[in-house]
């Protein structure tokens, strides 16, 4: 039989890592059972990702970027989508369990920590392209710091959601947003700072 180019074995191998992921959780992601799944061998696995840790990172970083940004018009209009979307991802116990894994391979390996970031901040993940448009637009700072816009949005969901395992409801959803919005300095059209919503 022949060989498969790269970029199928590669495919293979995500698609595998996913269905592991999305179905028993990122304890049960390991060498012989992502083979075993891909059809693909380890030894292309190690010479594709080099580790299973970064085979898991890989995935994350390929679904983040798929998403697809809103545009909605306005910085707040864009964080509520991409915002509501996440918390549709990470209601289920394996999300968070993952993203818990994410944080403790970080501590542990700065590769890891790399890849994490990579995962997080991407050049066209959709909330990078938000703030990119709004920044655009005017509504904030056009020398505003990416990644630390990234963790002043990204930070109260994280707290809540996977540190507290809490329901987040629309009206705090709100109240985030709003907080959200004034530390970024965010501006309406009339340029004035942008008003809460109620």
């Amino acid at each position: 039989m022949a060989r498969p180019p790269s970029t199928v074995a590669r495919n293979k191998l995500m698609s595998a890592t996913m269905e592991i992921l999305a179905t028993e959780g990122v304890g049960s992601v390991n060498a012989e059972e992502v083979a075993r799944r891909s059809g693909v061998a380890k030894t292309t696995l190690y010479r594709h990702f080099g580790t299973t840790d970064a085979l898991v990172f890989a995935v994350v970083e390929q679904n983040v970027a798929a998403a697809e940004p809103p545009d909605t018009g306005t910085l707040r209009g864009d964080l509520a989508e991409i915002q509501r979307r996440y918390l549709e991802v990470a209601s289920p116990r394996q999300s968070r369990e993952l993203f818990v894994w994410m944080v403790a391979k970080s501590i542990e390996d700065p590769v890891n920590r790399e890849l994490f970031r990579r995962a997080r901040v991407q050049p066209r993940g959709p909330t990078v392209i938000a703030l990119q448009r709004a920044m655009a637009r005017g509504e904030i700072d056009a020398n505003t710091d990416v990644d630390l816009a990234m963790h002043v949005i990204q930070g109260p969901l994280i707290s809540m959601r996977i540190v507290d395992n809490s329901d987040v409801g629309d009206d705090d959803l709100d109240t985030i947003l709003d907080m959200t919005v004034r530390a970024l300095g965010a501006v309406g059209p009339t340029g004035r700072q942008a008003a809460p919503t109620r």
